[in-house]
């Protein structure tokens, strides 16, 4: 009985089978026009195949005269990253996989990335000659001297993890996030990211526990000055991270923090360019995968966003609209509390050693005000 009901449903299996490589015979990702290639996958044709000459290399072929082929798996992780869930992968004529084959394939391309692509595209030291330079870019659009980065934490909303677990993943606002640590540069480039953190976790917890943390302690411990990140108020102040005062009252006070304001609009617009192309990260309802493959997703898309950057590969501006609204919109109201000292629990020079201050102090002291030009 269960073999006469159970044949045709696999007959229709063998149908879509045969269907789908029929589909992908006739048709290859590459042969989109531009325009409607970038809207699927998020990058230019060049940039597609400057990722598909790096990752090919690394994985193991399989010889089999059906097997689907590597620039078509390619394309189907790009969807996925594109925000097309696997279910629409799956249907999509451009790749014509499977739901099931779509899921493992994204599996696959997030070890092959995590592996062999996200080290070499996002990388923490600098040599000396292009922390200068990076200094240099930001005092020209900040006029804070000595800057090397900026430093945020953003949540990105997931479902429901497992029930064992999701305590962790709920943050203030009751949704379930990971909390990820982001440093950028003045020119957009990601140079640190961790979407290890549980939403519960608060952003200065994340910070004092993190890799970069202890990178760049070990750095003014031995000596080294005169170099810092700019953070919000939500970091706590220290030699090598410079944070607004929370209650500015002296006019160097008030120039200081509009200065650290420009500094951290770079930052939003970093994140704000890897969440347009990436509308995996903003889905309304949060990313349809667990937190460990969702901070793999986070962590390669940050990478591709780098290599975009470096090969200065914009979207169209008529495509930059994926940027889920309530999010920006909680985010504005986010930087405006975070320089609200009446707004802000977490009170970030709470404990600071008095020669931390003094060096935030100097430093706000030197900055010209354009206000008494």
């Amino acid at each position: 009985m269960f073999m006469f009901f159970n044949a045709p449903y696999e007959e229709y299996e063998e149908e879509l089978r045969v269907k789908r490589r029929r589909l992908r015979d006739a048709n290859t990702p590459i042969d989109l026009p531009e325009e409607e290639f970038m809207k699927e996958y998020r990058v230019s044709k060049k940039v597609f195949m400057t990722i598909f000459n790096e990752v090919t290399p690394k994985i193991k072929r399989k010889h089999r005269t059906t097997a689907i082929p590597e620039i078509t798996r390619l394309a189907c992780f790009l969807s996925a990253l594109a925000g097309n869930y696997q279910s629409r992968v799956g249907n999509n004529s451009n790749t014509a996989v499977s739901q099931a084959m779509a899921s493992k394939i994204v599996g696959d391309y997030l070890e092959i990335f995590e592996d062999h692509f996200c080290d070499k595209w996002i990388s923490l030291e600098m040599t000396e000659q292009e922390e200068k330079k990076v200094k240099l870019k930001f005092y020209n659009e900040t006029e804070v001297p000595s800057i090397i980065g900026c430093v945020d934490c953003t949540h990105i909303a997931i479902q429901c993890p497992r029930l064992d677990t999701s305590h962790l993943y709920r943050n203030d606002t009751g949704g379930f996030s990971i909390n990820a640590l982001i440093i950028c540069d003045v020119d957009l480039m990601v140079r640190y990211i961790d979407a290890r953190n549980p939403g519960e976790n608060d952003d200065d917890f994340v910070w004092q526990k993190s890799d970069p943390n202890l990178y760049f302690k070990s750095k003014y411990d031995a000596g080294k000055r005169n170099f810092w990140l700019i953070g919000d108020t939500d970091f706590k102040l220290q030699p090598y991270l410079m944070t607004p005062y929370r209650e500015p009252v002296e006019s160097y006070e008030v120039n200081y923090n509009e200065k650290c304001l420009k500094a951290q609009s770079i930052m939003e617009k970093c994140l704000n360019a890897i969440e347009s192309r990436f509308p995996v990260l903003t889905h309304p309802k949060g990313m349809h995968y667990l937190p460990e493959k969702a901070t793999k997703i986070i962590n390669v898309c940050c990478a591709i966003h780098n290599a975009c950057v470096f090969y200065k590969d914009d979207l169209p501006k008529s495509d930059k609209t994926f940027l889920n609204v309530d999010k920006q919109k909680q985010r504005d109201i986010d930087d405006s509390e975070s320089y609200d000292s009446d707004v802000s629990e977490f009170n970030n020079e709470m404990g600071v050693p008095n020669e931390v201050l003094r060096i935030r102090e100097k430093l706000a002291k030197s900055l010209r005000d354009e206000k008494c030009v």
